[in-house]
């Protein structure tokens, strides 16, 4: 009896250095080192900025990076994210100190980029594929072209310009008028806007443009009421979902961003009452 009792705790015991074992190659497995910790981090920035460049708010992006690298292998990970900067700081399991920042120079708001790139970063967190397979993919939700994609904006300027024309007391004629002037402005976007750093500059150029096209269209008996086409058309430009996302990352505590943001979206909003106003005193 004492000889099998023995052998019974003997056995439990190799049994249990045995699963010891099993976790630590498993830990060791998953945890990034070297160039792969580098490689991994540069591509969760890749997504962050992908998601900031398409008008997701701070801490959205913030999480993101975070699970990615934490997908990885444990550690202690950094965020700090405004509208044009990014720093990630990781100390990995073996104790090494990573540092990464990334400067963004433009972004929009891109809800269906955005909606990918939330998926790719589920399917990163549950999957963990190499980070080449990440970086093809990140390349094609960002450089990908979609025709449907086009003609769907071009119908969005199309009808919001219509629709609010008319919802503003203007008639058919001013929902045509202001409709034409959609379009226009979506080919201006479509040239101009991927070469505008500047929003606020642009948004000034924009509006002169918008409403030097409102004021031919009535003069040219598409439209009638001026200030129904012209309103149909600012709101094109109206930065409503900057004004959202400013108020959330403040109700957030991301303090910092939501008064970059805001003041952004209000200097857009002077920028486009200002090229309005241009528009009318030339023409």
């Amino acid at each position: 009896m004492e000889t099998s009792e023995t052998s019974a705790q003997l056995s439990r015991q190799d049994t249990g250095k045995i699963t010891e074992m099993a976790k630590q190659n498993v830990n060791k497995a998953t945890e990034p080192s070297g160039q792969n910790a580098d490689k991994i981090l540069e591509r969760a920035l890749d997504i962050g900025e992908a998601m900031l460049r398409s008008g997701a708010e701070i801490l959205r992006i913030e999480d993101t990076i975070i699970r990615i690298c934490n997908a990885y292998g444990d550690g202690i990970v950094d965020v700090f994210t405004i509208l044009s900067l990014i720093i990630v700081s990781w100390k990995t399991p073996d104790g090494r100190s990573i540092t990464q920042t990334r400067r963004i120079y433009s972004y929009s708001t891109d809800l269906e980029r955005l909606e990918e790139l939330n998926a790719l970063s589920r399917y990163i967190c549950a999957n963990k594929p190499p980070t080449d397979e990440i970086e093809e993919r990140v390349n094609a939700i960002m450089c990908g072209e979609d025709k449907n994609r086009k003609y769907f904006k071009l119908a969005g300027y199309v009808l919001t310009a219509a629709a609010f024309a008319v919802f503003f007391g203007g008639n058919v004629r001013d929902g045509v008028a202001a409709g034409l002037v959609g379009i226009i402005l979506y080919a201006w976007d479509f040239v101009f806007a991927s070469h505008s750093k500047n929003r606020v500059v642009y948004s000034l150029i924009s509006s002169i443009v918008a409403g030097m096209a409102c004021i031919f269209t009535v003069n040219a008996h598409i439209g009638v009421n001026i200030d129904s086409v012209m309103i149909g058309s600012i709101m094109i430009l109206i930065p409503g979902i900057g004004i959202v996302n400013s108020l959330r990352d403040m109700m957030r505590g991301d303090i910092i961003t939501g008064i970059l943001r805001l003041a952004e979206a209000l200097m857009m909003a002077i920028a486009i009452a200002v090229g309005f106003g241009i528009a009318l005193v030339l023409i």
